[in-house]
């Protein structure tokens, strides 16, 4: 029977790998949580009807284009949005977000949010929206937005 000699030199590279590898994943996993909880507290914004806080979370900027089914692509600004969300009273929109994909490369991330929107506690819509988002040196923020409105797939017809 051979027994094959490890170096010393062979053995530290190979920790050092497995540690490597295990911090990238740590990492990757810490920036979608950082990219979920930024759009949690992008809804959460809207939700309380608190264009400020909404301001500190997006670029000023941003882009925020909507396309519907058979029409071309309403380009708009986020301010339009935040503006809107600035005439709410808290609770009077409610925006829900569910079975998010998140992608993480460095610095850039998307997502893709299906939701759902209750005004007034009455559905109103529902559809998709995609986020493009960047890391700056004080976190996470939305760089472009743009969704579709789709409500004859949840509202009855």
């Amino acid at each position: 029977m051979k027994m094959i000699k490890f170096s010393t030199k062979f053995l530290t590279l190979l920790m050092l790998l497995s540690f490597t590898t295990i911090t990238t994943t740590a990492s990757a996993a810490t920036a979608e949580e950082e990219v979920q909880a930024l759009l949690m507290d992008v809804f959460d914004a809207m939700r309380a009807g608190d264009a400020e806080k909404l301001r500190t979370l997006i670029l000023s900027d941003t882009a925020l284009d909507r396309i519907a089914p058979d029409k071309a692509v309403d380009r708009g600004q986020s301010e339009d949005w935040i503006g809107w969300v600035d005439t709410l009273n808290p609770g009077q929109a409610d925006e829900q977000i569910f079975d998010v994909e998140i992608k993480v490369e460095g610095p850039l991330a998307t997502a893709w949010a299906p939701f759902t929107i209750a005004i007034d506690g009455e559905l109103k819509s529902c559809g998709v929206n995609h986020f493009t988002l960047v890391k700056h040196e004080d976190g996470w923020k939305v760089a472009y937005l743009i969704d579709t409105h789709t409500p004859e797939k949840c509202l009855p017809q």
